[in-house]
């Protein structure tokens, strides 16, 4: 099922975001991303749990058995340093995701790519590289990128509500790792269960609520 949803997924998403690339080719303004550029590889990138398990089968589908050790030595590696840490320090730190082919700096699972991934889209290769500096720059994206990658995933996570599935985000390193440890896990999600507590995005620390005074 999480391969069939992650499939549909991204084909309607560039279906919907081919007239903008052509759009924005037509005005001299074209998209900057390109295999082997890897600059957004170091953002935290939240995904639902059809998207981690339908990547995680794709990786163990697609790759051979030395690649996919090496995969997850770098997702335990980069946990350890990076676990619940600030998305911002994360990026800073240039916690590369495992995904990402340390060679070639080609995403391994960009067919089953989660939708934060498929929806970033820059038309500044510079201003990605210096997005890494203190403070980073702001990477200039089409605003139709956004809203594409926000409608897909509001109408994803309105289809889990409603089928009953529960749609907690998951910070993808970790969410991958929680994946390779408990493989009955997406019969429990199915079955809408809760799962992998420790894998889950990023939430900063509730802000005190003021005592009243008297």
């Amino acid at each position: 099922m999480s391969q069939t949803l992650a499939r549909e997924r991204i084909a309607l998403m560039d279906a919907e975001m081919a007239p903008v690339f052509a759009a924005m080719v037509n005005t001299a303004t074209p998209v900057a991303c390109a295999k082997g550029c890897g600059s957004c590889c170091t953002l935290t990138v939240e995904v639902s749990a059809d998207e981690l398990f339908a990547l995680v089968d794709y990786l163990e589908q697609s790759l051979d058995p030395d690649a996919l050790a090496a995969l997850k030595a770098r997702a335990r590696a980069n946990d350890a340093i990076g676990h619940g840490m600030e998305p911002l320090a994360r990026h800073r730190k240039r916690l590369v995701c495992p995904v990402q082919d340390p060679a070639t700096k080609a995403c391994l699972g960009h067919a089953a790519r989660p939708n934060p991934c498929q929806g970033y889209v820059s038309v500044s290769l510079p201003d990605c590289e210096a997005d890494h500096a203190d403070p980073p720059r702001r990477v200039e994206r089409p605003t139709m990128s956004g809203i594409l990658t926000d409608l897909m995933g509001g109408s994803r996570d309105q289809a889990l509500a409603s089928a009953g599935m529960a749609k907690t985000r998951f910070e993808l390193t970790a969410g991958l790792l929680a994946a390779w440890r408990e493989p009955g896990a997406e019969a429990r999600w199915l079955a809408g269960k809760e799962i992998f507590p420790d894998a889950r995005s990023y939430e900063p620390a509730a802000e005190p609520i003021p005592a009243k005074s008297r």
